[in-house]
Protein backbone atom coordinates (compact mmCIF):
# COMPACT_ATOMS: atom_id res chain seq x y z
CA UNK A 1 0.00 0.00 0.00
CA UNK A 2 1.28 3.96 -0.63
CA UNK A 3 1.49 6.30 2.12
CA UNK A 4 -2.04 8.36 2.49
CA UNK A 5 -3.95 5.47 1.04
CA UNK A 6 -6.69 3.83 3.33
CA UNK A 7 -8.14 0.62 1.70
CA UNK A 8 -8.60 -3.31 3.09
CA UNK A 9 -4.95 -5.27 2.90
CA UNK A 10 -4.78 -7.80 0.46
CA UNK A 11 -3.06 -10.61 0.40
CA UNK A 12 -0.67 -9.28 -1.52
CA UNK A 13 0.37 -6.72 0.76
CA UNK A 14 1.01 -9.49 3.00
CA UNK A 15 3.10 -10.80 0.57
CA UNK A 16 5.23 -8.29 0.16
CA UNK A 17 6.16 -8.35 3.62
CA UNK A 18 7.14 -12.00 3.37
CA UNK A 19 9.43 -11.53 0.29
CA UNK A 20 11.21 -8.75 1.76
CA UNK A 21 12.39 -10.95 4.75
CA UNK A 22 13.06 -13.58 2.72
CA UNK A 23 14.56 -12.45 -0.33
CA UNK A 24 18.41 -11.62 0.07
CA UNK A 25 18.50 -9.51 -2.98
CA UNK A 26 20.36 -6.06 -2.35
CA UNK A 27 20.42 -6.63 1.48
CA UNK A 28 23.50 -5.71 3.29
CA UNK A 29 24.10 -7.30 6.92
CA UNK A 30 24.99 -4.61 9.10
CA UNK A 31 24.64 -6.37 12.28
CA UNK A 32 25.00 -9.83 14.00
CA UNK A 33 25.14 -11.20 17.62
CA UNK A 34 23.32 -14.43 19.06
CA UNK A 35 20.03 -14.80 17.23
CA UNK A 36 19.68 -11.71 16.01
CA UNK A 37 20.58 -10.01 12.49
CA UNK A 38 20.02 -6.63 11.04
CA UNK A 39 20.44 -5.84 7.46
CA UNK A 40 19.35 -2.61 5.41
CA UNK A 41 18.64 -1.63 1.75
CA UNK A 42 18.12 1.24 -0.35
CA UNK A 43 14.59 2.00 -1.08
CA UNK A 44 13.23 2.74 -3.97
CA UNK A 45 10.88 5.86 -3.42
CA UNK A 46 13.14 7.72 -0.57
CA UNK A 47 16.66 8.06 0.77
CA UNK A 48 15.88 6.64 3.30
CA UNK A 49 17.19 2.93 3.75
CA UNK A 50 15.09 0.21 4.47
CA UNK A 51 15.49 -1.94 7.80
CA UNK A 52 14.90 -5.79 8.16
CA UNK A 53 15.32 -7.49 11.76
CA UNK A 54 15.42 -11.48 12.05
CA UNK A 55 15.39 -12.92 15.89
CA UNK A 56 14.33 -15.64 17.60
CA UNK A 57 12.57 -15.74 20.77
CA UNK A 58 13.34 -19.59 22.17
CA UNK A 59 10.70 -19.26 25.42
CA UNK A 60 8.07 -17.07 23.57
CA UNK A 61 5.15 -18.64 22.13
CA UNK A 62 4.10 -17.68 18.96
CA UNK A 63 0.56 -16.62 19.84
CA UNK A 64 1.90 -14.60 22.64
CA UNK A 65 4.31 -12.27 20.52
CA UNK A 66 1.56 -11.54 18.69
CA UNK A 67 -0.81 -10.20 21.12
CA UNK A 68 1.98 -8.12 23.23
CA UNK A 69 2.57 -6.94 19.46
CA UNK A 70 -0.74 -6.29 18.07
CA UNK A 71 -2.78 -4.99 21.48
CA UNK A 72 -2.03 -0.95 21.25
CA UNK A 73 -3.04 -0.59 25.20
CA UNK A 74 -0.35 -3.00 26.06
CA UNK A 75 2.27 -1.78 23.91
CA UNK A 76 3.22 0.69 26.70
CA UNK A 77 4.70 -1.61 28.80
CA UNK A 78 7.18 -2.70 26.59
CA UNK A 79 7.61 -0.06 23.64
CA UNK A 80 9.75 2.64 25.79
CA UNK A 81 9.47 5.47 23.58
CA UNK A 82 5.75 5.10 23.09
CA UNK A 83 4.26 8.63 24.62
CA UNK A 84 0.59 8.04 23.63
CA UNK A 85 -1.75 5.90 21.15
CA UNK A 86 -5.07 6.03 19.95
CA UNK A 87 -7.37 4.35 17.41
CA UNK A 88 -9.21 6.84 14.85
CA UNK A 89 -11.81 4.28 13.07
CA UNK A 90 -11.75 0.98 12.13
CA UNK A 91 -12.37 -0.28 8.61
CA UNK A 92 -13.16 -4.00 9.34
CA UNK A 93 -12.35 -6.46 12.11
CA UNK A 94 -8.24 -6.63 10.31
CA UNK A 95 -7.77 -3.32 9.42
CA UNK A 96 -7.63 0.25 11.56
CA UNK A 97 -6.31 3.13 11.88
CA UNK A 98 -4.59 4.54 14.82
CA UNK A 99 -2.67 7.90 15.88
CA UNK A 100 1.05 7.04 17.22
CA UNK A 101 3.63 9.82 19.40
CA UNK A 102 6.81 8.70 20.40
CA UNK A 103 9.41 10.46 22.55
CA UNK A 104 13.27 10.73 20.99
CA UNK A 105 15.61 11.66 23.04
CA UNK A 106 17.32 15.23 23.26
CA UNK A 107 18.09 17.64 21.27
CA UNK A 108 15.33 15.96 18.32
CA UNK A 109 11.96 16.59 18.80
CA UNK A 110 9.17 14.18 19.53
CA UNK A 111 7.41 12.24 16.49
CA UNK A 112 4.29 11.05 15.52
CA UNK A 113 2.40 9.51 12.74
CA UNK A 114 -1.06 8.34 11.42
CA UNK A 115 -1.15 5.03 10.68
CA UNK A 116 -3.98 2.52 9.10
CA UNK A 117 -2.87 -0.76 10.94
CA UNK A 118 -3.50 -4.57 8.83
CA UNK A 119 -2.86 -7.82 10.35
CA UNK A 120 -3.37 -11.50 9.48
CA UNK A 121 -3.24 -14.58 10.87
CA UNK A 122 -2.47 -17.91 9.41
CA UNK A 123 -2.02 -21.60 11.00
CA UNK A 124 1.57 -20.96 10.11
CA UNK A 125 1.67 -17.53 10.40
CA UNK A 126 1.23 -14.07 12.32
CA UNK A 127 1.17 -10.89 10.07
CA UNK A 128 1.10 -6.96 11.47
CA UNK A 129 1.69 -4.56 8.72
CA UNK A 130 1.19 -0.13 8.64
CA UNK A 131 1.51 2.75 6.61
CA UNK A 132 0.99 6.22 6.94
CA UNK A 133 -2.68 7.66 6.32
CA UNK A 134 -3.60 11.26 6.59
CA UNK A 135 -6.80 11.79 8.79
CA UNK A 136 -9.10 15.11 9.01
CA UNK A 137 -9.04 15.00 12.53
CA UNK A 138 -5.10 14.54 13.23
CA UNK A 139 -3.15 16.88 11.56
CA UNK A 140 0.53 18.14 12.79
CA UNK A 141 0.62 18.42 16.21
CA UNK A 142 3.10 21.48 17.76
CA UNK A 143 5.66 19.87 19.64
CA UNK A 144 6.07 16.98 17.02
CA UNK A 145 7.58 16.47 13.84
CA UNK A 146 5.10 14.09 11.74
CA UNK A 147 6.95 10.97 10.37
CA UNK A 148 6.05 8.67 7.43
CA UNK A 149 5.70 4.78 7.36
CA UNK A 150 5.84 3.73 4.22
CA UNK A 151 5.86 -0.07 5.12
CA UNK A 152 6.76 -1.38 8.84
CA UNK A 153 5.57 -5.13 9.60
CA UNK A 154 6.16 -7.97 11.93
CA UNK A 155 6.19 -11.43 10.41
CA UNK A 156 5.87 -14.56 13.82
CA UNK A 157 6.36 -17.65 12.89
CA UNK A 158 5.82 -20.54 15.64
CA UNK A 159 8.93 -22.67 16.22
CA UNK A 160 9.49 -25.94 17.93
CA UNK A 161 10.31 -24.41 20.33
CA UNK A 162 8.78 -20.54 20.68
CA UNK A 163 8.96 -18.52 17.52
CA UNK A 164 10.89 -15.91 15.37
CA UNK A 165 9.96 -12.73 14.57
CA UNK A 166 10.95 -11.11 10.76
CA UNK A 167 10.81 -7.36 11.24
CA UNK A 168 10.49 -4.80 8.22
CA UNK A 169 10.24 -0.95 8.55
CA UNK A 170 10.48 1.60 6.15
CA UNK A 171 10.28 5.42 7.16
CA UNK A 172 10.70 8.64 6.92
CA UNK A 173 11.10 10.31 10.56
CA UNK A 174 10.34 14.13 8.94
CA UNK A 175 12.25 17.39 10.08
CA UNK A 176 15.62 18.09 9.40
CA UNK A 177 17.95 15.01 10.13
CA UNK A 178 20.74 14.27 8.02
CA UNK A 179 19.49 10.89 5.42
CA UNK A 180 22.43 9.70 6.77
CA UNK A 181 21.97 9.79 10.53
CA UNK A 182 18.55 7.89 10.71
CA UNK A 183 20.42 5.45 8.51
CA UNK A 184 23.06 4.71 10.69
CA UNK A 185 20.89 5.17 14.04
CA UNK A 186 18.42 2.73 12.71
CA UNK A 187 21.34 0.31 13.01
CA UNK A 188 22.28 1.16 15.86
CA UNK A 189 18.56 0.67 17.44
CA UNK A 190 16.92 -1.62 16.08
CA UNK A 191 19.16 -4.74 17.60
CA UNK A 192 17.84 -3.78 20.82
CA UNK A 193 14.17 -2.95 20.54
CA UNK A 194 14.26 -6.49 18.81
CA UNK A 195 15.41 -8.10 21.16
CA UNK A 196 13.26 -5.81 24.15
CA UNK A 197 10.36 -6.15 22.09
CA UNK A 198 8.33 -9.12 24.65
Amino acid sequence: MNVGEVRIAEDSDFALLKVLLTRGDGWTQEYSSGKTQVWTRQAENSSFRMIRLKTVFPDVPADTLYDVLHDPVFRKTWDKHMLSSCELGVLNPNNDLSYYALHCPAPLKNRDFVLQRSWLQTPQEYYIINHSVFHKDFPHKKGFVRGLSHLTGFLITPLDKGCSLGYVAHSDPGGQLPVWVTNKLSTILAPNDGEEAP
